[in-house]
């Protein structure tokens, strides 16, 4: 009967025990599953702010989540970095996204692109070291991200700050990579344009054909124009048969009236020293044909040299 006693005695503690443990633990629970969505929130906040380029609230916002928290998410670390890109703070965005990287390497190209995209928008903006640097580290970061319009954007920045030849690596670059028609278009005629001005009349003509080859017959004049100065050259380096080949090429372009009485004579030079008597001939008769656009002294060359040839000109 004691033993009985005891037991029910015994039975309504042990149940009010139970009961002031659950309590503690869902407190406990609950407190731990609104701080992780209070992280969330934060960080989808930032997100929010970084659309609508408000960098201050932004890294304020950051900042009191780092008060309250020893440790940050992986996602934190980027948001950071994007926020001290936005406050063209390159160092503080360095650290931050090293320390994401470390973390979870499943975010290098998020932090490539992260780079480019504020690289480019810093490029349009003027801000051209900080664009350059940007778009550097985004090609370190990451190989695989596309960097096609980034190159373009940089070889205008070198273009406008009188770096040629680093200008013509990076258009080499994008039209490696370049897919829409238009700009590569376009970037074509800016890499001619910058061959040309190196004084290389061979790589000019080469990257004139090379467009040509893609349907861009806007630029058929240049393509005459760099065909003539590029075989001219060969011409008076020896290279005899190269300027011939050259000179056919150009010759099968619809050539503007403006050109084609020095194409027509300087090809017509260009057999006669290769010993091709009947072509050079061919190409004086056309000068002549053209005696409306051609210079007098040009058409007066073009006699002497068919009379040279034993050929009567009237």
């Amino acid at each position: 009967m004691k033993a009985k006693r005891m037991s029910l005695i015994r039975t309504p503690l042990a149940k009010l025990k139970t009961c002031s443990i659950l309590p503690a633990i869902l407190v406990v629970f609950a407190l731990i599953g609104c701080s992780g969505g209070n992280v969330d929130k934060t960080m989808n906040d930032v997100e929010k702010d970084l659309e609508e380029r408000n960098f201050t609230d932004a890294l304020h916002k950051l900042d009191l989540l780092t008060k309250k928290h020893d440790e940050l998410p992986p996602r934190a670390h980027y948001l950071y970095g994007r926020v001290y890109l936005g406050h063209m703070n390159l160092p503080e965005a360095e650290l931050h996204f090293s320390q994401l990287l470390q973390m979870d390497e499943g975010y290098r190209d998020s932090v490539a692109l992260a780079y480019r995209n504020r690289g480019i928008e810093l490029g349009k903006v003027g801000k051209r070291e900080l664009s350059i640097e940007c778009l550097e580290e985004a090609m370190r970061i990451s190989p695989a991200i596309d960097m096609s319009n980034a190159y373009v954007l940089m070889g205008e920045l070198y273009t406008k700050y009188g770096e040629v030849g680093r200008a013509v690596h990076y258009y080499r670059r994008a039209l490696n990579s370049l897919k829409d028609s238009t700009t590569r278009a376009l970037t074509w005629e800016k890499l001619i344009k910058l061959l040309e001005r190196m004084g290389d009349p061979g790589d000019a003509f080469l990257a004139t054909e090379q467009a040509m080859h893609e349907h861009h017959y806007y630029l058929e004049s240049r393509y005459c124009q760099n065909g003539y100065k590029y075989a001219e050259d060969l011409l008076h380096r020896g290279v005899l048969d190269s300027a011939d080949l050259i000179m056919t090429r150009v010759l099968q372009v619809p050539l503007s009236p403006m050109l084609r009485d020095d194409i027509f004579f300087l090809a017509g030079e260009i057999r006669f020293k290769n010993g091709d008597i009947e072509g050079a001939k061919e190409a004086y008769r056309e000068v002549l044909k053209l005696s409306v656009n051609a210079s007098r002294a040009l058409i007066q060359r073009a006699r002497d040299r068919l009379t040279l040839l034993g050929e009567e000109v009237e």
